[in-house]
């Protein structure tokens, strides 16, 4: 055996060892490649299914706050009303009642001065002059 079929023979070796080596890490790349595309699918599985939570909690929320929108509505439309309601009681039992004080009270004093006797002087003694 030369040195040529000596040197021949080592590179033959080199390069089967190396081939086993690729052959080796490019499986175990395949491997891990399967392993990152299950995992990759399990994520946009649950990613969908937490999207679609998502959506019908929005969907909720948003039917949750028509509601609230309907609820203040009709307790703005019943403040208006109340408020409404208080203006014009007011109004009309103001202008009555302010008459009818003035005319008891005018009243009374007639009638003091018409069925008391002497109420007319002691009245005249209070006012000063």
């Amino acid at each position: 055996m030369s040195i040529a079929d000596f040197a021949a023979l080592i590179v033959a070796i080199a390069v089967v060892v190396t081939a086993v080596f690729l052959v080796t890490a490019v499986n175990n790349l395949n491997n891990t490649l399967a392993k990152l595309e299950d995992t990759a699918n399990q994520l946009r599985d649950e990613g969908l299914g937490a999207f679609r939570e998502l959506r019908q909690l929005i969907a909720d929320a948003d039917a949750e706050l028509d509601k609230v929108d309907l609820v203040l509505d009709r307790a703005d439309h019943a403040t208006t009303v109340i408020s409404e309601t208080t203006r014009r009681t007011h109004e009309a039992v103001q202008d009555p009642v302010i008459r009818t004080l003035a005319l008891a009270s005018g009243t009374s004093r007639v009638a003091r001065t018409w069925l008391l006797p002497g109420a007319k002087e002691r009245r005249a003694r209070r006012q000063p002059s």
